[in-house]
């Protein structure tokens, strides 16, 4: 009876240890991965990726945790995309401010970006 007092114990402290290793994600996706491969397969999905992008980006800023690496430079080549290079800069320099180690290649389409609208205003006068 006293073996079985001790073994319990240790037991659940074991059971505790492991359920402490369970890793969480350190990062939430939402469907991104889901999305982006239907919209290679089918592009008429690109639309729905772009939709889920843009909500699941103001959901992890409304709820105050940090975007995946990665997601504000899709979203932001997505508008770029439809055309909207005003949207796709600010996506991009959203990316920059989150993981400063992008900072080298946001700046670089950013700077693209902004010399292209220039050029291309400056034809239209």
């Amino acid at each position: 009876m006293k073996e079985k007092m001790i073994r319990t114990p240790i037991a659940l402290l074991l059971l505790a240890c492991l359920a402490a290793c369970v890793s969480q994600p350190m990062y939430q996706w939402g469907t991104y991965e889901s999305n982006l491969f239907q919209s290679y397969k089918d592009p008429t999905k690109v639309e729905a990726l772009r939709i889920n992008l843009e909500a699941h980006t103001v959901l992890m800023e409304s709820n105050r945790q940090k975007v995946a690496p990665g997601l504000y430079a899709e979203l932001g080549t997505l508008y770029l995309q439809l055309g909207s290079s005003d949207k796709a800069i600010n996506m991009y320099k959203k990316e920059r401010e989150a993981w400063p180690e992008s900072q080298g290649l946001m700046n670089s389409m950013i700077q693209n970006l902004e010399r292209r609208t220039k050029e291309k205003a400056e034809k239209t006068q």
